[in-house]
């Protein structure tokens, strides 16, 4: 894969088109023969305590939310009707250091864990090995890449071995909390989209092992390979029923905008809504959204395609403000569980409705039948409203009906609510359906001036009890018509038949959004009014709710609770709105050195040493900053060339003093050198590890950091240089590398410029071909590298076979040691073969002539910034001052604590470099961000009353005069509190 889509939608194209095997095997493992009784299914939906359950699940990671805000994130994802979430057990937050076990704190997964089942909620838990997620590493722990032998995702032992000893740990918790031993977890997750093994298919032995130890172990609830249907639009345009699938239709990453994008867009909820509905309405089972919040990748846990922020345009947010793609969810999952009784047991019956709209090609119809009822959806897929003409049966008159662009708009059809009770025929738009004892309430939404029409079919005589006029009974039959009004309140009607009541609520889209479903055992209640309901506590009949709007809104209005039997008008307490500048004061900046390990007389007798410098890691230091050592001596003063393997960012120091900046990447750096010895320093950073999406096979040499292998210095310079006039031919099979390389005829041949995707994203097999000129200097050896080809590719110097490699994204070097070759031009030949995605040469073949050269051994290595907490070394930051290196900043600040304000703050790093940010000794994450200058999110629950300590450690050494720590307006809440009596 290109090393350009690596970076910037990688994801996406990987893990949709490796999900091969999601289109032929799309199967979940059943349960345990023990655990059927709590959690099963059969084709047509899943089956939860007997009861046929929709699963609105909502993907977020506990590793990325502060433990103190578990439960407000989840509380926020329950209130948007989601009644499920999904999550990864990241290896390395549980195992950074090797055999030592961190499973408390923020990585306390069965306190997460319990802290869902509280919340009534259920859990899908992806066990890894490897995860993704846009992680440091993909979730590999930083001590397996330095393990001899281990070949990751692959059947060896090695690897195993690890992976067995983490599973020991790790699985136990989640087991001990699956749903049949009292727990939330219904659904696990091996492994995480491999390239090979999705749904139940087990390519190999790798997989099995995967199995047998998970079940060794005690695994009971159902469980898959990999994932179910990845994709941004999951569901497409047609029917999701399988008559061979054991199992419903689900997506456990249903991609809810992306990771490179924060806050909302105006077109998010619409499209991302759309998307949801046609799960419902082709007969899917249920989706998780990757991700429902983001959250942040504190400390340095982002890899390179990120920073502090994974806010994922998500719809709860980083900081925990709602966006309008959180109300399109909510819509549909509340309608979705409703109605789950249709949706879990149902067969496609398009067929039988395809009349109700006869005469309008436009607008398509899909249907849902099942034992409990019928719906229905009308579906516009245009881009301008649409109005259609719907006759749904006779003694029915038609109506008219106006549909957004893209809104699928669902129809209710012979119901039963209860043995007494069934809705005929829905025509206006039902949000939901809550049972409350012997009071059924429908929800329905319906413009103020609008008609609202239901019938229903009952078995006995109507008491008609509020709204009278609206209703109008016939033979069995009532129907309810009536202009919706909505003042104060939502439009309120009754009727009960044989003690059996029905609550129609109407309230039109946006006091729908300001209505919840409180759903806990001693409150079956529904809220309309606030902007978001939080906790609830309940005593001696005394209620008291948590409620908030935003900040740049205005105050909620009436806020009331509808009970089995009543409804009550509560008493909103509101806080004052007190003005306060969108900014804090920061101390004056307090500096420390964090360069002093470039200065030769600094001890380093205590550093990690090797002949060779070590990548970054390999001395257990688990930051994305290292300092490397060693000793050299120049016999003639001039420009000297360094070469040296690594990534990413460095600064090399000289006798203590800065001498140049380079991307380590680029193989060479070259500089100026006087006579005699020196000591050499050299800085190294990163701005985060790749997630090795799809990789598979050794992982030590791959997106190494720091400086790795040996170092060579020569006067000159330099003598790196990309290849360039590629030239491309087609093959038309893999055996085609057998025959005799084509004849390269550039003036009818394609061009090729490196990256670029040859293959349309299809299996194929081609030629490429460049001419390397002889070399300045004649030297005794060439080295060509190259960086990534994708996928394998065999290589011909001067029409001999020279080398064969396989794998894209893994580096590897051929040498040119013939003399005759290298007086002469040289004709490099590479045979592609391509098998899936994008194919050709990724990244720029580079050809290295420095030939002999002095080798620089003796290194020493010390990783990380260093002590941001000790107190001794700061010194107060002059003006003008400026800075070779590293620097650690430091200030103070009081955050504003106004009763009743639920303010966000984050710290700008304007004017700053690269680096890090503490703030009361909680790293917030990276920066600078990669999504705009958003600032860093500093959770609520890491602020104190008073001072307050902020600590940058800036690798540039930048300075800081422009950093701020400014107020987020648009996520930041009022809070209120709701109060009555039952």
């Amino acid at each position: 894969m290109s090393r350009r889509i690596f970076f910037v939608v990688l994801s996406l194209v990987i893990r949709f088109n490796n999900c091969y095997s999601q289109a032929i095997n799309d199967y979940i493992f059943p349960a345990h023969e023990v655990a059927k009784t709590y959690i099963d299914f059969d084709k047509k939906g899943f089956l939860i305590n007997g009861k046929r359950t929709f699963l609105a699940s909502a993907g977020l990671e506990y590793a990325r939310i502060p433990r103190q805000l578990w439960y407000d994130r989840l509380l926020r994802l329950k209130r948007a009707g989601f009644n499920c979430v999904e999550v990864y057990t990241f290896w390395n937050i549980h195992e950074p250091q090797e055999g030592k076990f961190d499973f408390a704190g923020d990585h306390d997964l069965n306190v997460f864990l319990n802290t869902v089942k509280e919340l009534g909620m259920y859990a899908i838990v992806r066990v890894g090995p490897y995860y993704c997620a846009e992680w440091d590493l993909g979730g590999y722990p930083l001590w397996l890449k330095f393990k001899p032998g281990v070949r990751v995702r692959e059947d060896n032992a090695e690897f195993e071995k690890y992976v067995d000893r983490f599973f020991d740990k790790l699985l136990p918790v989640v087991f001990n909390q699956q749903i049949n031993k009292g727990g939330p977890v219904i659904l696990i997750q091996l492994e995480n989209e491999h390239n090979n093994g999705w749904g139940t298919v087990m390519p190999d032995n790798y997989f099995k092992r995967l199995q047998s130890k998970a079940l060794d172990l005690g695994m009971q609830v159902p469980y898959f390979f990999s994932g179910l249907h990845h994709a941004t639009d999951p569901a497409g345009n047609d029917s999701l029923d399988d008559p061979k699938r054991p199992n419903p239709w689900f997506s456990t990453e249903f991609w809810s905008v992306w990771y490179s994008q924060y806050g909302a867009k105006p077109t998010d909820s619409a499209v991302y809504a759309r998307r949801t509905w046609k799960i419902i309405a082709h007969g899917g089972g249920g989706y998780n959204y990757y991700m429902a919040h983001g959250g942040s990748n504190f400390g340095y846990t982002n890899n390179d395609e990120d920073a502090a922020s994974y806010d994922y345009g998500a719809a709860v947010g980083q900081a925990g403000d709602l966006r309008p793609i959180y109300f399109g969810f909510k819509r549909a999952a509340i309608f979705a569980r409703s109605f789950q009784d249709i949706l879990e047991n149902s067969t496609d019956a398009t067929a039988s409705y395809k009349k109700i709209a006869a005469a309008d090609s436009n607008l398509k119809i899909t249907a849902r039948s099942a034992i409990a009822g019928d719906l229905i959806f009308l579906d516009n897929s245009g881009k301008s409203n649409h109005i259609s003409t719907i006759n749904v049966a006779s003694g029915i008159p038609a109506f008219n009906i106006t549909l957004a662009p893209g809104e699928i708009y669902p129809l209710v059809h012979n119901y039963v609510i209860n043995n007494l009770i069934t809705i005929n025929w829905s025509l206006s738009r039902i949000y939901g359906l809550v049972k409350q004892g012997n009071t059924t309430t429908i929800l329905v939404e319906a413009s103020k001036g609008k008609q609202t029409t239901l019938y229903f079919q009952i078995k006995g005589k109507p008491t008609l009890t509020k709204g009278n006029t609206a209703f109008k009974l016939s033979d069995g039959n009532l129907s309810f018509k009536t202009v919706s009004k909505q003042c104060m309140k939502p439009d309120e009607y009754t009727f009960q038949v044989s003690g059996q009541r029905v609550r129609i609520l109407v309230m039109d889209a946006q006091h729908m959004d300001k209505t919840w479903l409180t759903e806990q055992p001693d409150l079956n209640a529904i809220v309309t009014g606030p902007s978001y309901l939080g906790k609830i506590q309940v005593h001696d009949k005394q209620l008291l709710l948590k409620a908030e709007y935003p900040l740049k809104s205005g105050n909620d209005g009436q806020c009331w609770l509808y009970t089995e039997n009543r409804s009550l008008l509560l008493n909103a307490v509101n806080q004052s709105d007190t003005s306060k500048d969108s900014t804090v004061d920061l101390s004056p900046w307090q500096r420390k050195n964090a360069s002093v390990y470039a200065n030769p007389r600094y001890n380093d007798q205590d550093w990690y040493t090797s002949t060779n410098p070590q990548q970054m890691g390999i001395d257990g230091n688990l930051t994305s900053d290292a300092w490397y050592r060693t000793k050299l001596n120049i016999s003639s003063s001039g420009k000297y060339t360094m070469q040296v393997d690594g990534g990413d960012r460095a600064t090399a120091f000289i006798d203590g003093k800065k001498v140049i900046n380079w991307k380590v990447r680029d193989g060479e750096v070259t500089f100026e050198l006087e006579k005699g010895p020196h000591t050499m320093a050299v800085f190294t950073a990163h701005d985060g590890r790749d997630k090795l999406a799809a990789y598979m096979g050794p992982i030590t040499d791959v997106d190494k950091k720091g400086l790795s292998g040996q170092v060579l210095l020569k006067k000159g310079g330099p003598f790196i240089s990309e290849t360039s006039n590629w030239y491309f031919i087609k093959a038309n099979k893999i055996t085609d590398k057998e025959n005799a390389i084509p004849v390269f005829d550039t003036t009818h041949r394609q061009k090729y410029k490196i990256g670029d995707d040859v293959f349309n994203k299809q299996e194929g097999f081609g030629w490429f071909q460049t001419v390397i000129p002889v070399q300045d200097g004649k030297p005794s050896k060439l080295i060509i590298n190259f960086r990534s080809v994708d996928e394998d590719a065999t290589v011909f110097i001067n029409g001999k076979r020279a080398a064969m490699h396989r794998g894209w994204n893994s580096p590897f070097t051929v040498e040119v040691t013939d003399l005759v070759d290298l007086q002469k031009p040289i004709t490099l030949t590479l045979f592609v073969e391509n098998y899936s995605n994008e194919g050709g040469i990724d990244q720029p073949v580079k050809i290295n002539s420095i030939g002999d050269a002095m080798i620089l051994n003796g290194w020493k290595m010390f990783g990380g910034p260093g002590d941001p907490f000790k107190n001794d070394g700061w010194n107060k930051l002059l003006p003008g001052e400026n800075f070779d290196g590293p620097q650690f900043y430091r200030s103070q600040f009081t955050a504003p604590q106004i009763k009743g304000k639920h303010l966000i703050w984050r710290v700008h790093t304007s004017g700053l470099g690269h680096g890090s940010v503490w703030v009361n000794g909680h790293n917030l994450g990276r920066y600078p961000e990669k999504i705009g200058n958003i600032g860093m999110y500093i959770p609520e629950c890491w602020l104190k009353a008073g001072i307050n300590e902020l600590i940058v450690y800036d690798e540039d050494g930048s300075r800081p005069d422009h950093a701020r720590i400014q107020l987020e307006k648009e996520a930041s809440r009022i809070n209120y509190t709701l109060q009555g009596k039952l």
